[in-house]
């Protein structure tokens, strides 16, 4: 771990993206945002004593379920950044956690907030030993995310379709589709160049069924004013949802 906190009880870290992590115009991918978010989230629950040891020992994982981000210029390769993140409100067995990308001149170049649940270990269910992972500070930011159950509206129809395979190099410590990689599935869809010309601005993705090694998945999706829409199912059950809109 190589963060801090501030004051008012915010986990800092100091960062800059590689040019491994970029794309052709030299700015930081999404799945690399994501990654990073993934990464920090894990050092500050386990600064907290909340950490994947502690889960473990009580046959738990932490899992995200959805990450949303609003987006006002991706970083670029060697900008320095400082990477905050804080627990925001939990009840029923979710958790609310807040992101916030800025330079340290103040200039905040995107926000985002992630639900996170405590699944059993060996069930791969939601657990109901979640009341040591209460113990996380409810904090407030100025600006954050709405921390909302609430989902976003999908097209009723999304003609597309495209077929992916988990393979080793994609899973996590979990065994399966690592959460950061849901994003470049859905932007491989995207036609050839569409990337280059635009820039994203927003990023919703929610996590409802894992994909282990060598799931086979078919994808449903839509480019429709500038917006990405995409489903993924296996065995005819959803497993995630993407929507990722682009100026």
């Amino acid at each position: 771990m190589s963060g801090y906190f501030t004051p008012d009880q915010v986990y800092r870290e100091e960062t800059v993206f590689t040019a491994a992590e970029a794309d052709r115009k030299g700015r930081a991918r999404p799945d690399a945002l994501l990654y990073r978010f993934q990464t920090a989230a894990g050092d500050h629950y386990s600064s907290l004593g909340l950490g994947r040891k502690t889960a473990v020992e009580r046959g738990c994982f932490w899992a995200v379920t959805r990450n949303d981000l609003r987006i006002l210029r991706m970083p670029e390769v060697g900008e320095r950044l400082w990477l905050d993140t804080w627990t925001g409100r939990h009840g029923h067995g979710l958790f609310w956690r807040h992101y916030r990308l800025q330079i340290p001149e103040g200039e905040v170049l995107l926000r985002g907030v992630s639900m996170w649940v405590v699944m059993d270990l060996a069930a791969r269910t939601l657990s109901r030993d979640y009341a040591w992972a209460q113990n996380a500070p409810v904090v407030k930011q100025a600006g954050e995310l709405p921390a909302s159950f609430r989902g976003v509206d999908f097209p009723g129809d999304l003609p597309g379709r495209a077929e992916r395979i988990v393979t080793p190099e994609e899973t996590d410590e979990n065994g399966h589709l690592n959460n950061t990689l849901y994003v470049p599935w859905g932007t491989d869809l995207l036609p050839e160049g569409f990337a280059d010309s635009h820039a994203l601005r927003s990023l919703w993705i929610e996590y409802r069924k894992e994909l282990p090694e060598g799931q086979r998945a078919q994808l449903h999706f839509l480019l429709e004013n500038d917006i990405l829409y995409v489903k993924g199912f296996a065995s005819e059950k959803e497993c995630f949802s993407i929507k990722a809109e682009y100026v």
